[in-house]
């Protein structure tokens, strides 16, 4: 069960969660780029989810790893 107290240690997860989208994006092209055999079409569909599903996953990794000011000041007063 994750804890309710902020780590004081933790890094920017959202950063951390926006370079790994960018990161599936570069390897995806890459690999295309040194002969994967896919279509336009194909290589099309599969940066279009990752562009959509990135964000979200981003956004979900952010909030399980982020506290907001008030968030904070609210559990310290516990």
């Amino acid at each position: 069960m994750q804890s309710n107290t902020p780590n004081p240690d933790s890094t920017e997860p959202v950063m951390s969660a926006g370079a790994i989208t960018a990161a599936v994006t570069a390897v995806l092209t890459l690999l295309v780029a040194f002969g994967l055999d896919l279509t336009e079409g194909q290589t099309t569909a599969i940066l279009g989810v990752v562009a959509v599903v990135g964000p979200i996953v981003a956004a979900w990794w952010g909030r399980r790893s982020a506290y907001a000011p008030a968030t904070v000041a609210r559990l310290l007063r516990r």
